[in-house]
This record gives structure tokens, sequence and C-alpha cells, in this order.
């Protein structure tokens, strides 16, 4: 998830993973994820066709803090945030921003909605 101002400024990036985990191999204490190298399971966090789930995130707006009559004064510096959410396949795991789109990772799902503090 991605928080961007009209500008283009990028003022909060979090991503969550969903998957099975498990030691590699079954045997080390190093954790895996892609889903070829599973032979034990740890946990399993994946989403499941049809599953539906709910996250909450707090984003903070861009502000700043200004002296007023001796009072310090906190004012938002930006009142619309557009907010980013991706869904994305990775079928060997990896990190998302060094694999290439169609071939290491797949976008299921992508929703933009402006955000407005009044």
């Amino acid at each position: 998830m991605t928080a961007k101002t009209k500008d283009g400024k990028v003022v909060f990036n979090q991503q969550k993973i969903y998957m099975p985990q498990s030691p590699a191999k079954g045997r080390d204490d190093k954790m895996v994820y892609g889903p070829h190298r599973k032979s034990g399971m740890l946990r399993d966090t994946a989403l499941q066709p049809g599953q539906t789930r709910s996250e909450t995130m707090e984003i903070k707006f861009p502000y700043k803090d200004i002296d007023k009559e001796g009072k310090k004064v906190r004012t938002v510096t930006a009142k619309e945030l557009d907010v980013v959410v991706s869904l994305w396949h990775l079928p060997a795991g990896g990190e998302l921003a060094s694999l290439e789109t169609g071939k290491g990772k797949f976008l299921f799902h992508e929703s933009t909605k402006r955000v407005t503090v009044k």
C-alpha cells in the first residue's frame, strides 16, 4: 500500500505478505517463501480462494509545526492523499521491486482512492 500527495511525493509505503512459510527444506531456521521450496509448514498466512481480509493501517498526513503567538500550532501540509492498494502474486517469492512484471510477479488487483482530511 502506498500513499502519495498530489505532487507524487510518497508519504507512506508498507507491504504485507500473505503466504505459507516454512523453514528451508523443512530443516533449517532460514525462512523461504517460494511454494516450490515447501516441505514443512510453520504457519499459513496465505489468502485462500474467495477469502477476504481486513487490514488497518494508520497513515499520518504530512504536517508542519509552526510557532504562532508563542504556541506551537500543527498544520497539515497536504490535505489529500491518493492511496493505492495493489495485490501481487510472486510465485517464487523474492523482493517485489527487483522482479519483472509478467515473469516473477503478477498484478492481480489494484485500487486507488483519494483520502481527504477536513
